[in-house]
């Protein structure tokens, strides 16, 4: 259920670029690119505490501990709107000290606009920081469908508003538009959050009332943790989205169009897969604490012969993607040569490291893997930008990340099985 919910927030996703693309036209689409893609750091700065429901809920509810549960949570949501207000404020004072506008290339609007347009999306993003708690807890409790299926709403509720802005307000200026998308995107996101976090405290009938007092180390073990995923979240997030950024400085915000469509339609393997794996997040988490190898081992080996499937169809996708774009953007673009196909054995190897990193965030074995992020956080852009001096253009992007993870899926698996082995040692 996950995953047909997660592709339906694809589809969504998919119409809704070439209506953005024909609403904003392709230079300021772009810029919109730039804006989202910054702003879902955002959701990434919570110092892993989101992460860290995933990985000890499941401890707690092994060991009926309800009232540790109670005093996760409401340290989650207090710590959550801490960070969220402290974001927004080292975002104005940035806003004034730093010449986005500049940074980013969007020399064609007015510093005023571009300021604006950065603040009314971090004001959102950081309300949705805290709102958005609720899909951790849906995993945690085994329930993920539900997290995936308020991403669904979202996305389809966000799709239906861009519908109406174009029959509604098709003569706007580019500028009021970009507003105006960007209060309707947040606002539709907040009230969808709390809808489903009500839901979420209705089905589990759990308060966050208790008379147990919050132990002294409580918050520095939350946090050290935390910690640990929150290098995760960024490292991740930066290998995968500087992409637009170094495009755009390089070669104009334009040129982010056609890079970002391709790699919209390899994301919907990725965020169907990633959907349908996410709930194994927890369940790795409990066959782990159960000492449960014969399980962990099963998952492993059933996953390695659904890959085969899943690298035929990202096969087709290679194949018929210029079909797909010429249907789907009406614009006519230009797709650099080779790029489809760097970016379809990209995603393979996202998918297959992904699955495994997936384990070892249940378990919060993160050491080894903290290690092979960061060289790989250090290597990307020097590595980019020397693919690019030997002009490999927009390609160079993609092909640095791809020489990256071909370590992944080779050191990963090896520390996964690794670990489980020694479980035999204690059965």
């Amino acid at each position: 259920m996950s995953g047909f919910y997660k592709g339906l927030s694809g589809l969504s996703l998919f119409l809704a670029i070439p209506l953005l693309i024909h609403y904003f036209g392709s230079t300021d689409y772009g810029v919109w690119v730039l804006v989202f893609t910054l702003f879902q750091w955002v959701l990434l700065m919570d110092f892993g505490i989101q992460s860290t429901l995933k990985t000890k809920i499941p401890l707690l509810l092994h060991n009926n501990d309800i009232d540790s549960i109670k005093i996760y949570i409401r340290s989650t949501y207090k710590i959550s709107f801490y960070i969220a207000i402290t974001i927004f404020l080292i975002f104005i004072v940035l806003v004034n000290c730093i010449d986005i506008r500049a940074v980013l290339n969007i020399s064609f609007h007015s510093k005023l606009f571009v300021n604006t347009l950065f603040l009314i999306n971090i004001f959102f993003f950081c309300i949705n920081f805290v709102a958005n708690i609720h899909k951790s807890l849906y995993v945690a409790f085994l329930k993920g469908k539900y997290a995936e299926e308020s991403l669904a709403v979202n996305q389809f509720g966000f799709l239906l508003l861009i519908l109406a802005s174009l029959c509604l307000f098709p003569n706007l200026n580019v500028e009021n538009k970009l507003i105006l998308i960007s209060l309707l995107n947040g606002l539709f996101c907040l009230l969808v959050n709390i809808v489903y976090t009500l839901r979420f405290f209705k089905i589990e009938k759990l308060n966050l009332k208790t008379l147990k007092k919050q132990p002294l180390n409580f918050i520095k073990e939350i946090l050290k943790l935390g910690s640990q995923f929150m290098f995760i979240q960024l490292g991740m997030m930066f290998i995968f989205t500087i992409d637009n950024y170094i495009i755009s400085n390089n070669f104009g915000p334009k040129t982010v169009v056609p890079f970002d469509t391709v790699n919209k339609i390899f994301q919907l393997p990725i965020m169907i897969l990633f959907a349908t794996l996410s709930p194994l997040w927890s369940m790795f988490a409990s066959d782990y604490i159960a000492k449960n190898r014969k399980s962990l081992l099963n998952t492993f080996r059933k996953f390695n012969y659904y890959f085969i499937g899943i690298l035929i169809f990202i096969l087709a996708i290679i194949i018929i993607c210029p079909m797909i774009i010429d249907l789907w953007i009406k614009e006519k673009l230009e797709i650099p040569k080779h790029l489809i196909v760097f970016v379809g054995i990209l995603t393979s190897l996202r998918i297959y490291a992904t699955f495994y990193t997936f384990f070892l965030n249940g378990i919060g074995k993160l050491y080894k893997y903290m290690l092979i992020l960061l060289i790989s956080v250090l290597l990307k852009i020097p590595l980019t930008y020397y693919l690019i001096y030997l002009d490999f253009g927009i390609n160079s992007v993609v092909l640095s990340t791809l020489l990256l993870l071909v370590f992944w899926v080779i050191l990963i698996p090896l520390e996964c099985y690794s670990i489980v082995n020694k479980l035999k040692k204690n059965e």
